[in-house]
């Protein structure tokens, strides 16, 4: 049977198969998602042409790297980037672009992957960039070494060094900026990864961080992009990116062997990268802050209740309100009325507290038509629930 065949025969089946509710079989409950695409809350929902991309890739067969090579040209070509791969999320993109550039290609460096002892292994990252995701980089047997000024970069650089880090989505946090940490790199030819994983919506900003300079920049695909929940991006130097792929699946040897990304990912990052690009992300921005206004402006009717509508700084351009209330009226503090939110019916997810510095924040992003309005409510309901008596008397 000829694969066009096969996939229609397959696709038909598929539709004649029954309507299953799987979580309903499984006791899991759906939740309403008041903060994004984070991945403990699945990522966003993908675009269906992506779904139709990726429905084709499981009843198509072609060789893996016949496909890698022309996805990644494909998408190279979309970004402006001088190579690209698809890869197992934004945290695999780090590790195998750490492993490319700790091994520069030598087969037998790659061999003793996470045995770093014989191969430059130091990576050079700013102080006040260190986060919960560099654990990536030393994955493969990297070693940080931490800076603070341009005199410090220069200082620690040596034929021990493999390449410098830098997280975009973090400006506050480096005394340095991107493009002056970038001129120190390629002055010191050091190759350069970036960690922008979480700054698109915009898709364009894709465009200008290829531009400024990085060696090899890291992507989530399953977030702003709206691709597979589990893969991501790595964009960047023909070279870096070709020794990236040696050191990950299907390589049997591969230090990142079990990094392993399916046709179906790489096929569906691919129309997830120009579906975004030709999305009209003006008008999504306007519809997400329409819709947080209007739930600032319904909390804003309980007594004691104010909101701060803001935009993230450094992260995916996805506009939130920050919900305050008065403690004295309301015996309830911000962590309690987030648990009660997820023990509710449905289940309300809001952003975890350490990422929104202990306040309550609620965006728009994920909320389906309906919800906004169930959100309020039981804010509503909790704060009033948690009234003292003094003013519930009032």
């Amino acid at each position: 049977m000829a694969p066009a065949s096969h996939f229609a025969a397959t696709q038909a089946a598929a539709a004649a198969l029954p309507k299953v509710d799987y979580y309903a079989d499984l006791g899991v409950k759906p939740f309403i998602n008041a903060i994004g695409p984070y991945s403990s809350l699945g990522g966003a929902e993908m675009w269906p042409e992506v779904i139709a991309a990726m429905d084709y890739a499981t009843g198509v067969k072609v060789r893996m790297d016949d496909l890698h090579d022309a996805v990644g040209q494909r998408i190279a070509a979309l970004t402006g980037a001088d190579s690209a791969m698809v890869s197992s999320g934004a945290t695999g993109a780090m590790i195998l672009g750490t492993a490319a550039c700790m091994t520069m290609g030598d087969e037998q460096r790659m061999e003793r992957l996470p045995d770093s002892s014989e191969m430059p292994s130091e990576v050079i990252i700013l102080k006040g960039q260190r986060y919960l995701y560099d654990r990536s980089i030393r994955a493969p047997g990297a070693h940080l070494v931490e800076v603070e000024t341009a005199a410090d970069i220069r200082a620690a650089v040596s034929d021990k060094t493999a390449m410098m880090f830098y997280l975009l989505n973090r400006p506050e946090q480096a005394n340095i900026a991107a493009e002056e940490y970038i001129a120190i790199a390629k002055e010191l030819g050091v190759p350069i990864f970036c960690d922008a994983a979480t700054t698109v919506p915009p898709v364009g900003n894709i465009k200008k961080t290829v531009a400024m300079g990085f060696d090899l920049i890291c992507y989530s695909g399953g977030k702003g992009l709206r691709g597979p929940y589990s893969a991501g991006l790595l964009l960047g130097r023909k070279d870096l990116i070709a020794y990236a792929r040696q050191n990950g699946s299907p390589n049997h040897r591969a230090y990142g062997r079990s990094m392993k990304v399916a046709p179906e990912e790489y096929l569906g990052m691919l129309v997830a990268v120009e579906k975004s690009l030709e999305f009209d992300e003006d008008a999504e921005f306007r519809r997400q802050s329409n819709v947080v206004n209007a739930m600032a402006r319904e909390l804003a009717l309980i007594p004691g209740v104010t909101t701060v509508a803001a935009v993230p700084k450094g992260e995916a351009r996805e506009p939130y309100i920050e919900v305050h209330w008065d403690k004295t009226r309301y015996d309830v503090d911000v962590a309690a009325l987030k648990q009660a939110l997820r023990e509710g019916d449905p289940p309300i997810e809001v952003r975890a507290l350490f990422l929104s510095n202990q306040q309550l924040h609620l965006t728009a992003v994920a909320l389906k038509d309906g919800e906004a309005q169930i959100v309020t409510g039981r804010i509503r309901g909790i704060l009033l629930q948690h009234e003292t008596r003094a003013n519930a008397d009032v």
